[in-house]
């Protein structure tokens, strides 16, 4: 019997390996797994092997749609292998990538507890905290004005009577808390997010408050007498995005008005007015478009035909309170909405035209497109702002190709809406195109920002330029756009080919057309797998960079760009990539990742308001000092706060403010294949002459593209934004007992651990 068991492993492992060679992963994995079933002694031995064949199965699995079948393979091998971070891993990032974040958790979990410093977990742990909780739970929940306005007008409208409530999109449950402290006789939560239910229902629990009824649904699918047993008098919702209707907030009233709000009942908010104007903002500017005459300023490429437009269906968003922005025409009333008029609801619903209206321009300039706000009146005198820049939401972006304006001209605005959002646009009177445009692409952003960032063109067209490798037949440039690629063709008469790759439809075809007009059509290959590249190549321009701060995974990429470039004489760029840093202080930064419970707590100075007459103002005295009196600590902090993250991405400017604490320090040098650490001082910080002390690091790249070509990314208007790690106490800590600042840095495949050294 042993001896057929002998054979059969034999065999198995043979196949294994044979098929493996070959390519054909599914085979190798099924024999592999045969071997490891068989002969438990064997596991350790081919482990690194079976991980290897299983992550890439798992991918074919996954493009082939088969996830049932991935799911199948990864838990049974996590059954023989259960320790295996690498397998705990790719299993969980196959969860993330089917939007299934609260089963990748326990995974991710699993991983950095067998292997705390496995990096690629760390961050696919912080990707599903982030796809769990939006992060803008965040600031809105830190939003103190917000916080306090809901606040009041929930308690003034309970006073009135209307004393039975359901909170639309509860989150944690802040606005259901507010009601039953009021004194509600009934509170009803519905949450449709599977994890901010669970939060809410802690937070109930916490707050003694299990008596408010939580129903995890949407308010589209609520039933009386099933989930509520009947209609309410007083509907809560903020459920608003920076272009207010974002969240689908209209369609869910229509609903709420039909199906659970009393015919006397009332809503929080009222109603919302929303303004536009039009905007001249170099920031917006080079976010949203391609600014071509400062590209020929700095490349000896033609792109006399064409213009690039974001892809953005709708609209961005931006806090612009810190960048210049000037309003070239005064703001206009787009629109009002009335909440608690079904009717107008139901008009505005309607996908169409919703307003056209015309103003003037103050003044000569530039239109870079059109920003929206809005007022919002949560009861007859309390109202909140989103214009003022220190509410939770943004203001919302209408990027245009940049135009010349001249003072008087005449725009015509026009607002829609597609699928319940909001849509604007403009048209100009004698406005004229800072450009002649022939062709007009929309592209991602992150195409618009690389070709906005006109001091990495211009490092990358001068090297272009004047490489000292005079021979340059095979090119591969794997850039956003490939302007160091079409660059070295045109310099280099005797270069043959240039490959790019890319599935973009609409960035081929800009690619050719500017290929096209450079006289370049073809030595433009444009590839869909870097394996269709025949030849050894003459020089890598490798772009590992995402536009959000942080380095992509590219180490199997890098592998086989090392085969593919030719040698002894072969160009590889960057030649080093450095990891910056720069100790900060900042307000804005802490209220991005985790919620401070102060921020959540009644005001002093705003007791709950009582609409008293004075026949019976005596008889209520009690009550009202009872109710005003009664705890109003609410403990939501720790509950949200089991889903913060310490590392921010996708920072720039516009986005917070912060003082400088320290000098610029060089933390580690990116390898993307090898694990390295780091421990670099800050030196010490003197408490006693500081008002405040750090409690972030500010972190961008330093892209050393040759010795004589230096690219900082921390720069407004690069072509990445820049990240940040909050601490909570740890460098205050540290900084009160005059000890050294040390942070620990540990990088591993281009992901980045930092920790605070508490000697």
């Amino acid at each position: 019997m042993q001896a057929e068991v002998n054979s059969i492993l034999k065999k198995s492992l043979q196949k294994a390996r044979e098929h493996n060679r070959t390519g054909n992963v599914g085979k190798a994995y099924a024999y592999y797994t045969i071997v490891v079933e068989l002969c438990p002694a064997k596991r350790s031995e081919i482990e690194e092997t079976f991980t290897d064949v299983l992550c890439e199965w798992g991918i074919q699995l996954a493009e082939d749609n088969r996830f049932s079948d991935v799911i199948r393979c990864y838990k049974h091998s996590l059954d023989i292998y259960p320790n295996n971070a690498r397998m705990l891993n790719n299993f969980a990032a196959h969860l993330l990538r089917n939007n299934n974040p609260i089963r990748a958790l326990q995974y991710l979990r699993r991983a950095l507890k067998v292997d705390p410093n496995f990096l690629p977990a760390e961050r696919n742990l912080q990707n599903a905290y982030s796809m769990a909780v939006d992060r803008w739970h965040f600031t809105m929940l830190n939003d103190k004005c917000r916080n306090n306005a809901f606040e009041k007008a929930i308690c003034k409208r309970i006073n009135q009577g209307y004393d039975t409530v359901l909170d639309v999109g509860t989150g944690t449950g802040l606005l259901s808390l507010y009601a039953k402290a009021a004194g509600a006789t009934k509170v009803y939560a519905c949450e449709c997010s599977e994890i901010m239910a669970l939060i809410a229902k802690n937070v109930f629990e916490s707050n003694n408050a299990t008596d408010i009824k939580l129903i995890p649904k949407l308010s589209f699918d609520l039933k009386i007498p099933i989930d509520i047993s009947e209609r309410v008098k007083l509907i809560v919702t903020e459920t608003f995005d920076a272009g207010l209707f974002g969240e689908l907030v209209v369609p869910s009233l229509i609903n709420i008005h039909t199906k659970i709000l009393d015919t006397d009942g009332m809503v929080i908010p009222m109603g919302a007015t929303v303004y536009i104007a039009a905007i001249e903002c170099e920031h917006i500017r080079y976010r949203s478009s391609v600014v071509f005459d400062r590209i020929k300023d700095k490349s000896t490429l033609n792109f006399n035909k064409v213009s690039i437009l974001s892809d953005d269906e709708y609209y961005d968003t931006e806090n612009l309170e810190k960048v210049q922005i000037n309003y070239v025409t005064e703001p206009q009333v787009l629109f009002n909405v009335d909440f608690n008029n079904l009717l107008q609801l139901q008009e505005f619903c309607k996908d169409g035209i919703k307003q056209m209206l015309q103003t003037k321009c103050r003044y000569d300039g530039i239109l870079d497109g059109l920003v929206a706000w809005f007022k919002l009146y949560l009861d007859e005198e309390i109202t909140l702002d989103s214009s003022d820049g220190k509410t939770c939401w943004q203001l919302a972006v209408f990027p245009a190709i940049p135009i010349i304006c001249h003072e008087s001209d005449i725009l015509t605005i026009k607002a829609e809406t597609l699928k319940s959002k909001l849509k604007c646009s403009y048209s100009a009177s004698n406005a004229q195109s800072s450009k002649d445009c022939k062709f007009l692409y929309r592209l991602p952003k992150e195409v618009i920002v690389f070709l906005n960032d006109f001091n990495y063109i211009e490092l990358l067209t001068e090297i272009g330029r004047y490489q000292e490798n005079k021979e340059m037949k095979y090119i591969l440039d794997t850039s956003p756009f490939p302007i160091y690629g079409l660059t070295l063709l045109k310099e280099y008469k005797d270069s043959k080919i240039l490959y790019y790759k890319t599935d973009n439809e609409t960035l081929r075809f800009l690619i050719e057309q500017v290929a096209q007009d450079n006289g370049l059509r073809e030595k433009v290959h444009i590839i869909s797998n870097y394996d269709e590249i025949p030849y050894s190549l003459d020089s890598i321009l490798v772009h590992n960079f995402d536009i959000k701060g942080e380095l992509k995974d590219d180490r199997d990429n890098y592998l086989f760009f090392r085969y593919l470039l030719k040698k002894p004489n072969g160009v590889l760029l960057p030649e080093k990539n450095f990891l910056m840093g720069q100790l900060v202080y900042s307000e804005d930064l802490p209220n991005m990742v985790y919620v401070q419970d102060v921020n959540l707590q009644k005001s002093p100075n705003n007791p709950i308001c009582l609409d008293i007459s004075s026949d019976n103002k005596d008889n209520l005295q009690n009550n009202t000092t009872n109710k005003v009196n009664k705890s109003t600590n609410y403990i939501v902090a720790e509950h949200i706060n089991n889903y913060k993250i310490n590392q921010i991405f996708d920072l720039n400017s516009s986005l917070y403010s912060c003082e400088i604490m320290s000098e610029v320090q060089t933390l580690i040098e990116i390898n993307e294949m090898e694990t390295t650490e780091a421990i670099v001082n800050f030196g010490q910080i003197n408490s006693i002459k500081k008002k405040t002390l750090p409690n972030a690091l500010i972190c961008w790249y330093r892209v050393q593209l040759s010795p004589h070509h230096i690219h900082d990314t921390e720069k407004n208007g690069s072509f990445m934004n820049h990240t940040a790690i909050v601490f909570e106490d740890e460098l205050k800590n540290i900084i009160l007992k005059d000890k050294e600042v040390k942070i620990k840095v540990h990088q591993m495949k281009g992901l980045i651990k930092i920790t605070v050294l508490n000697l």
